[in-house]
């Protein structure tokens, strides 16, 4: 039976990877601070799914230069309890989406589990630190339908990434590289499941 899924949130980026993690991680993440940022730039490779981080590790969102160098990263979650990130382009926004979550899995590349003891799920970019001054904003998340555009929102962009509320679990990664829709139009997605 197909997913049901809802639009919880979304984060923009400029081209740099985000961290999928639990949210009691956020403060061993020095992006910007600690330049934890710079040291992970040399290593980042599609092979690479998941970053050590304090007592645990986070997931590695390493957007995809063949959908875009920057754009939004649209944040999903299933009626199953899946959640999906997903970097999409083309001017039907709202149909590219709605073809990254109904994409078959088969070809996924599988990456590393995502623990998340604290049943918190937080998304940040990985140039920001997860707290402090040069932390990234959080929100809490927020059902609503499909964006329309893909365009820049100043206003949803200072909202900050959406922190989720999933219970606590472990979350199997896989990844989906760039998947053409038609001229002009293309996704990745970053798919979570699991209990």
């Amino acid at each position: 039976m197909p997913r049901t899924w809802t639009h919880v949130g979304r984060c923009w980026t400029n081209g740099e990877p985000f961290l999928v993690l639990d949210a009691d991680l956020l403060p061993h993440w020095r992006g910007a601070s600690d330049n934890a940022y710079e040291a992970l730039v040399p290593d980042l490779a599609y092979e690479l799914t998941a970053v050590p981080l304090g007592p645990g590790s986070a997931g590695l969102v390493l957007t995809d230069p063949e959908v875009g160098d920057e754009g939004w990263l649209e944040v999903f979650r299933a009626d199953d309890g899946a959640v999906a990130v997903v970097q999409a382009g083309g001017p039907d926004y709202p149909a590219v989406l709605t073809a990254a979550l109904a994409h078959p899995t088969d070809d996924d590349q599988r990456g590393d589990p995502v623990e998340v003891p604290s049943g918190r799920l937080a998304l940040i970019s990985a140039a920001l630190d997860g707290t402090g001054p040069d932390g990234a904003s959080r929100s809490v998340e927020s059902p609503a339908p499909l964006p329309s555009s893909a365009g820049y929102d100043a206003r949803t962009d200072d909202e900050g990434a959406p922190l989720l509320e999933v219970g606590p679990r472990t979350y199997q990664l896989s990844i989906c590289w760039m998947v053409e829709v038609d001229e002009g139009a293309a996704f990745a997605r970053w798919l979570l499941t699991g209990p």
